[in-house]
């Protein structure tokens, strides 16, 4: 049986962060997607090619972000939509068997608590001692 998550097709319209060189901080994204006034299911799918985790402390928290606001400006009005840690986080926040590259799939919906948002981001957040993080990031519709 073929793996259903490796099927999605990719559009450049929904990219919500293009391939990069490292990034060792956490990062706000600067590419928003308008996903139209209407209820929106689908993926969020995360390519990554680089991750550190030796020192057993790294932690990388994606979050896709929902606002009403196509410029994130009013920051009450922004809300996670889904989100997917990985890394090799031990102690305090353990995140079990350090993770590797690879593809990661997050369900995700436009929709909370009976709102429907509109506009997305993804905000990326890093932690350890080390953190060192590349990746691509987009979405794909059900």
């Amino acid at each position: 049986m073929a793996n259903v998550y490796s099927q999605f097709t990719y559009d450049n319209a929904l990219l919500v962060r293009a391939a990069a060189a490292n990034i060792t901080s956490t990062e706000t994204g600067s590419l928003i997607v308008d996903l139209g006034a209407g209820l929106v299911e689908g993926h969020l799918i995360l390519d990554v090619t680089t991750q550190d985790a030796t020192t057993g402390d790294e932690a990388y928290t994606f979050m896709l972000e929902g606002s009403p606001d196509a410029g994130f400006g009013t920051a009450s009005n922004i809300t996670v939509l889904a989100m997917q840690r990985t890394g090799g986080a031990t102690g305090a926040t353990p995140l079990g068997t350090a993770d590797t590259t690879g593809r990661y799939t997050v369900p995700f919906r436009n929709e909370r608590n009976g709102v429907t948002f509109r506009y997305v981001r993804l905000y990326t957040l890093l932690a350890g001692t080390t953190p060192i993080l590349a990746f691509t990031g987009w979405l794909a519709k059900d």
